[in-house]
């Protein structure tokens, strides 16, 4: 059982987890690159930090899931972060809604974390899901040379995907693995166009017939 909470992501759904682990065994077949196992489960992030309160975190997050319904994020593309430590990724659409769910998650989620990463804050967050990096519990960044060769390998697919997100997940650390150890699944209600929720259907009573 991982000892410190680390992270809230979501888990992809079935088809896209499918598509993203495809990705991961061909780098790994054709270049060894394996840095991305340190968290095995195709995922995006909202917000890191070096630990949780456990209470305080897992409230928030049943609050946020009673209250938002499943929600569909679009990928973009094939992208890189540059820098010390480079990451391929497949970036996603940031688009209003997403932005808003994130902001409300931050601020729900920040008042029960130590030392959180800056690079989720809500100004600075860019939703992707990771495809390839270095070796992180060595310090060892990918390689100018494995960037380009995955980039090449890469390079033909198609990476516009719709991917359905019905979850939102805590992830665990144990000092070896990241795992998920919770997730809460969405369960609001869908809004109409007007802005009202949509109802729920009643089942009518069955009328009996009268004899005389």
């Amino acid at each position: 059982m991982p000892s410190v909470f680390r992270g809230v992501v979501s888990l992809l759904d079935r088809r896209s987890s499918e598509r993203v682990k495809a990705i991961w065994e061909t780098l790994d077949r054709e270049l060894g690159l394996q840095g991305v196992f340190i968290m095995p489960f195709p995922h995006f992030s909202y917000h890191l930090a070096l630990e949780y309160d456990p209470d305080g975190v897992i409230a928030a997050l049943e609050t946020l899931a009673r209250e938002t319904p499943p929600f569909d994020v679009r990928a973009r593309g094939l992208a890189t972060f540059e820098g010390k430590w480079p990451v391929i990724h497949i970036a996603l659409a940031r688009d209003p809604r997403l932005r808003a769910f994130h902001r409300r998650l931050w601020h729900l989620c920040s008042p029960h974390a130590r030392k959180e990463s800056p690079h989720y804050r809500p100004n600075s967050w860019y939703p992707h899901i990771s495809l390839a990096y270095g070796d992180v519990r060595n310090a060892v960044p990918l390689s100018r040379r494995s960037m380009r060769e995955a980039l090449e390998i890469l390079a033909p697919g198609d990476y516009r995907w719709k991917i359905r997100i019905d979850n939102l997940t805590l992830v665990g650390d144990d000092g070896t693995v990241q795992e998920p150890v919770r997730t809460f699944p969405l369960r609001g209600r869908a809004r109409r166009p007007g802005g009202e929720r949509s109802p729920r259907r009643v089942r009518r009573p069955t009328r009996r017939s009268s004899r005389s």
